[in-house]
């Protein structure tokens, strides 16, 4: 939930909070969801009205402005359900490590990015009168659909970012491997394995994937777009209560990293149906809960 308010000396201020069960989707999960099933989307949808939240980037943003005609629409019509249910997330794990690090309250809260998009909308909008936040907000305000028509524009700045942090991270793991080759220790001296902790899941997820890629760097071509799949494998397991992978990432996210931990349950595309069905028992045994404490 994000929650804005008058600001003595600024436009206004921000809040944000995560309650219940959250989502991260990737995007073939969205397009999935979106075209696929729609008994599926419709019990999707009903779930984020009981509580549910699903963490959206701007990578997802990026990637989803892409397909145009009939496609395109469908996808916009199922962001648009999702309406006011999503929290903005960095997609850069190296930004959630570091707040990590300084012990802030939400690591992965993308605040740069939805306060611009709040000032402007403010600004175009006569009509909201700042000293009557939040109640001269319009319910609507923060509809995923809005987001997406606003961040359209810097699609293709979005996505240049995404290839260079594909860049970067090959060019991490080769450096990394070629260590590794020439002295098997190093591995564990500079890069150790983590044990979980509960405040810096996103350090751990990282540091020991990026352990086992630097394993297995001789049996996969590293593409730029490992360096997104990366960064999601790491936000989405971190930091969401349910995470879609690809079916790679969800093997290492699942059979690699040290137990026990307390990230993400994960699916992968042939699990979707699985996936909602979990999250609506979920939903039913918190509610079963709830009625029982109240007798």
């Amino acid at each position: 939930m994000i929650t804005v308010s008058p600001h003595p000396t600024e436009l206004f201020s921000m809040r944000a909070s995560v309650n219940g069960l959250t989502v991260f989707l990737d995007n073939f999960a969205i397009i999935d969801l979106a075209k696929g099933d729609p008994n599926r989307r419709k019990r999707f949808i009903a779930t984020l009205n009981r509580g549910v939240e699903v963490l959206f980037s701007e990578s997802n943003a990026a990637e989803l402005s892409g397909p145009q005609g009939g496609s395109f629409k469908t996808i916009r019509e199922f962001l648009d359900e999702i309406g006011t249910h999503w929290f903005p997330i960095e997609f850069r794990p190296d930004v959630c490590i570091e707040r990590e690090k300084e012990q802030q309250e939400l690591p992965f809260f993308c605040e740069r990015l939805i306060k611009t998009f709040t000032a402007e909308r403010l600004k175009r909008s006569p009509e909201i009168k700042i000293a009557d936040l939040p109640r001269s907000l319009p319910s609507d305000f923060f509809r995923l659909g809005h987001f997406m028509d606003w961040l359209a524009p810097q699609r293709d700045e979005i996505i240049n970012g995404k290839r260079q942090m594909g860049i970067r991270l090959g060019d991490r793991i080769m450096d990394h491997w070629t260590e590794y080759q020439k002295n098997p220790g190093w591995l564990d001296d500079s890069l150790p394995e983590l044990p979980f902790r509960a405040d810096r899941p996103a350090t751990f997820v990282y540091t020991n994937l990026l352990r086992l890629l630097v394993r297995d760097a001789k049996g996969w071509t590293i593409v730029p777009n490992d360096g997104i799949d990366f960064g999601q494998a790491v936000i989405g397991t971190a930091y969401a209560s349910i995470a879609t992978l690809d079916k790679n990432w969800k093997r290492r996210v699942d059979k690699i990293l040290p137990k026990p931990n307390r990230l993400a349950k994960t699916y992968y595309q042939p699990q979707l149906d699985n996936m909602v069905r979990d999250i609506e028992r979920f939903l039913d045994n918190a509610a079963l809960r709830r009625g029982h404490g109240l007798c």
